[in-house]
């Protein structure tokens, strides 16, 4: 059972002006005196969820309890606090996640609701016993930031036109694959909400429900008490479902159960944690589905990952450099008529001088064809169907390191955060 929180207008101050890049609070710090436990994490949270975080870390080291926040992406430092009051506050946000605060010696897992701003969040509080202490990561879920269309994504025309066609086939696989943190719930909610209509029987098993969907029936792994994927996938398939959606894809018991369903007239989307489109098909064959079966069951797969966008309100154009040199091969996939440009984030109040604001996906995909198909039922390696992706049948498509060039080269992020963002840019895909 979850806990409901409303906060107390006392408690909501606005947030202060930032005194460094990327810091959400002012010199006073966030425990001003004369705020309890209670005050503080109202502070905390409320300035984390307005400044879109997405996870706050309250982690106890030898010299106190140290406050960090994901920003964009980027964990930020915000200050340390005394490991008395640490302690208190970390007490605090164990018991709105109804957790046991006695228990310091295991893990632990809770979630409670945060109603701030007439809206409401899911937080999901994990605690783990570290040397000095426990170390609590705490997720933050924006309902209303995690409803987005696909046309929203950050996806060109090209690969949206390829994933609508992906999820208007009655039955097959769709592989979601990325990185922990790439964005790949948002991408499967997108692409649900899309095959909603009304007209299909819609069932999710995850671990866990990240947000509640409208006309989707949505189960939630228990391993507590044996409610594992592999089972929760065979229940669904006595349920009569058009399209299941396997949050996690871990091992081979689930990856056959996957393969299975995709193969009996269902449409199934499912995620790994592959870099790329041929690394995931590699890597549910290497937990033991047979390739026959995954080349026949496959329609396509989508990798991305997540970079940092430029702030709109301190974003200045470069002039043309030798760094636009490094983008000259993703220049055909521009539109007919639009200008390459490279802009940089000055840094300003709205960015938390960082010069960027919010964060775009940047996606490869990949369409199942037969010559795809018939390298996967031979046993091909990630590189062999890397290749073949790429060459497309005749048709270049973009791998998710030119695809991010691409958002560079249109004036959305950098050249620089690419570098810390997209592995193939070092790797070339492998």
């Amino acid at each position: 059972m979850s806990t409901a929180i409303a906060l107390r207008p006392s408690a909501a101050p606005p947030a202060p002006r930032p005194v460094a890049p990327g810091q959400l609070f002012d010199a006073a710090g966030f425990a001003p005196a004369g705020l309890d436990a209670k005050d503080i994490w109202e502070r905390i949270a409320t300035i984390a969820v307005r400044e879109q975080a997405s996870d706050i870390h309250l982690t106890n080291h030898r010299d106190g309890l140290h406050v960090d926040a994901r920003l964009d992406g980027r964990l930020t430092p915000q200050g340390v606090m005394p490991a008395d009051l640490g302690q208190r506050l970390t007490n605090h946000v164990k018991v709105l996640a109804r957790l046991d605060v006695g228990e310091r010696r295991r893990p632990q897992d809770g979630h409670c609701t945060w109603a701030i701003d007439e809206r409401t969040v899911d937080l999901r509080v994990s605690v783990l016993p570290t040397l000095h202490g426990e170390a609590l990561a705490i997720r933050i879920l924006d309902r209303e930031a995690g409803a987005r269309e696909l046309e929203d994504l950050g996806l060109t025309d090209g690969q949206l036109r390829d994933v609508q066609a992906m999820i208007e086939s009655p039955s097959g696989l769709i592989l979601v694959t990325g990185a922990t943190g790439a964005g790949k719930s948002t991408t499967l909610y997108a692409l649900l909400r899309r095959l909603a209509d009304g007209h299909r029987k819609i069932i999710t098993v995850e671990n866990p429900v990240e947000y509640d969907l409208p006309g989707i029936d949505q189960a939630q792994v228990n391993r507590k008490i044996g409610l594992d994927f592999p089972t929760l996938v065979r229940s669904v398939l006595r349920q009569d479902p058009n399209v299941i959606m396997i949050g996690e894809v871990r091992d081979g018991e689930t990856a056959a159960a996957v393969v299975r369903a995709a193969n009996s007239g269902r449409l199934v989307l499912a995620t790994t944690h592959a870099v790329h489109c041929g690394a995931a098909i590699e890597s549910l064959i290497a937990l033991g589905a047979h390739p026959h079966f995954v080349a026949r069951s496959l329609r396509g797969a989508i990798a991305q990952t997540l970079v940092r966008r430029l702030c709109p309100y301190c974003t200045v154009r470069l002039e043309e450099t030798a760094d636009m040199k490094l983008l000259d091969g993703v220049r055909r996939w521009l539109a007919a008529g639009e200008q390459p440009v490279l802009s940089l984030g000055r840094g300003c109040p709205h960015c938390r001088h960082t010069g960027y604001r919010g964060r775009v996906g940047v996606f490869e995909v990949l369409s199942a064809t037969d010559e795809l198909r018939s390298l996967i039922s031979g046993g091909a390696s990630a590189r062999e169907v890397y290749n073949c992706a790429v060459a497309g049948g005749g048709t270049p498509r973009l791998t998710i390191a030119d695809a991010g060039k691409l958002a560079a080269l249109r004036g959305l992020t950098t050249i620089e955060e690419l570098m810390l963002s997209v592995s193939e840019i070092w790797t070339g895909g492998s």
